[in-house]
């Protein structure tokens, strides 16, 4: 039985165990090591079971039936990552990012497509939250289901977020690993990598005490003359606003001064401000509803005193699809607060 006959049987072999391979170990240097050390155990199991102890075409044979199916090989590279329901816990932060990222698409999308509806008549007030309500949920469980079959379908072929990098984007975080470790900086041990600040402290300062000043103003309506051509309700309107842009300034501020420390902190006050955003929806709720009292102020003539003509009948939808996109925009930065405090979760586990 000629060598060649030997050699042309396992190639065939590895060839099949090469395409059944997952898709992450192929083109790289382990996939040749692999095959290399499969065919190394072909053919000493191959001498083991020979009478003569040379490897023989029967020998060849029954040592690649002891070997399994190319299937079974594959299915033992695949077994890679810790079990977490069903995903591996490998994927799991990357699933919830997906998810996450997803979610707030849809729910942006949604928003947007019943605003414009609103605003060129196509459904009326009620028609609108319950457009919203539904397209979210249709919108959302739909792309889970796709998601999680997705992730799963990964998790089973032994898929890391790594794989799906290049070799050289791999070499240049590993290289920022070495030199933040160099520096003290601290490393996720969940994405194995040096991590950003979770805030820019001076920044969210910033915008905390603006937030207040403007908050304060909106309280206080010190400019008479402008407040008396405005009717009461709208005044009333405008300082609970104003009370609740005031909160979320001191919270804005707080959370800037704490810095990137306190991580839990920082989760309650973003929970806070989630309740004062969601609380703030119902001003402008209130005044999407009563589009009269809405102030426009108008001089007719240079010197002439200041009157209030209010909103004409005629732009009364434009009104309440401007109130719209602000609801949307509300809601769009509470997802973000649910973002930040998923984030905050992340980096209590660094070293």
């Amino acid at each position: 039985m000629s060598e060649k006959e030997m050699t042309n049987l396992i190639k065939g072999y590895l060839k099949e165990v090469k395409s059944k391979l997952p898709e992450w170990l192929k083109d790289k240097k382990e996939h040749k090591e692999i095959l290399a050390e499969l065919e190394e155990h072909i053919r000493s199991k191959a001498e083991e079971l020979s009478e003569t102890g040379q490897p023989t075409l029967g020998s060849v044979q029954m040592a690649i039936s002891h070997m399994g199916s190319p299937q079974n090989i594959a299915k033992e590279y695949k077994r890679r990552g810790t079990p977490k329901v069903y995903i591996t816990k490998e994927m799991w932060p990357s699933y919830l990012k997906v998810l996450g990222i997803v979610f707030a698409v849809v729910i942006g999308i949604t928003l947007i497509s019943q605003i414009v509806d609103f605003i060129f008549g196509n459904v009326d007030f009620w028609q609108l939250f319950g457009n919203i309500i539904q397209g979210i949920q249709i919108g959302c469980l739909s792309t889970f289901a796709i998601i999680t079959i997705i992730f799963v379908a990964l998790s089973m072929e032994g898929y890391f977020p790594e794989d799906f990098k290049s070799k050289k984007i791999r070499e240049k975080e590993k290289q920022q690993i070495e030199l933040a470790r160099e520096q003290g900086i601290p490393i996720s041990v969940i994405k194995k990598r040096p991590v950003k600040p979770y805030i820019k402290p001076i920044g969210v300062i910033i915008g905390g005490v603006i937030a207040i000043i403007v908050g304060i103003f909106f309280i206080v309506l010190p400019i008479p003359a402008i407040t008396s051509l405005i009717e009461a309700e709208f005044l009333l309107y405008l300082q609970f606003a104003g009370l609740f842009i005031l909160v979320e300034g001191i919270l804005d501020l707080s959370r800037g001064l704490i810095g990137n420390r306190q991580f839990f902190t920082h989760q309650i006050l973003h929970g806070i401000t989630i309740g004062v955003k969601l609380a703030s929806i119902s001003v402008v709720i209130f005044m999407m509803m009563r589009p009269e009292i809405f102030p426009i102020l108008f001089v007719n003539e240079p010197g002439d005193n200041l009157i209030n003509i209010g909103v004409a009948p005629e732009y009364y939808a434009i009104f309440r699809g401007i109130a719209g996109v602000i609801i949307a925009v509300i809601v769009l930065t509470t997802i973000e607060d649910f973002y930040r405090i998923y984030k905050a979760e992340k980096y209590k586990f660094l070293k």
